[in-house]
């Protein structure tokens, strides 16, 4: 993790605190992660990074894989909460991926995407069998 958290770059001048991010690929991801904090964008790898955040006040956190929206996820921390999150990219690019409290947020598409392949080796095999028995 980078030892020193990138500094919060919003209007503000109250308390802050570090916010740690842990970002997790899906099965299939992008070469790395943009994450939003209060607006502000950082193209970051895969890993984890921290960042400075007030902590008077809610801080809204959006990650994305890429510089684009795929694997869109958000979530608003509250200075109640700790300040830890896990990003999980989702198991297809289409889908969204899931942020939360470290060891809470689980990877979306997973069951899909196991049924496109089961059905996809069914249909071939069907196909094979059909061919080899016609």
């Amino acid at each position: 993790m980078n030892a020193t958290p990138i500094p919060y770059t919003g209007n503000h001048n109250g308390p802050t605190r570090v916010l740690h991010l842990h970002t997790r690929r899906g099965v299939v991801a992008k070469a790395g992660v943009t994450v939003g904090i209060d607006g502000a964008h950082y193209h970051e790898g895969w890993g984890k990074v921290a960042f400075e955040i007030p902590a008077d006040r809610p801080v809204h956190v959006a990650v994305s894989q890429g510089s684009g929206q795929v694997g869109v996820a958000a979530t608003v921390l509250t200075p109640e909460q700790p300040p830890e999150l896990e990003y999980r990219g989702p198991a297809a690019l289409y889908l969204a991926g899931a942020i939360g409290a470290p060891g809470t947020v689980r990877q979306r598409g997973c069951v899909l995407q196991l049924t496109f392949i089961a059905v996809a080796s069914l249909l071939v095999l069907a196909l094979i069998l059909i061919l080899f028995f016609a």
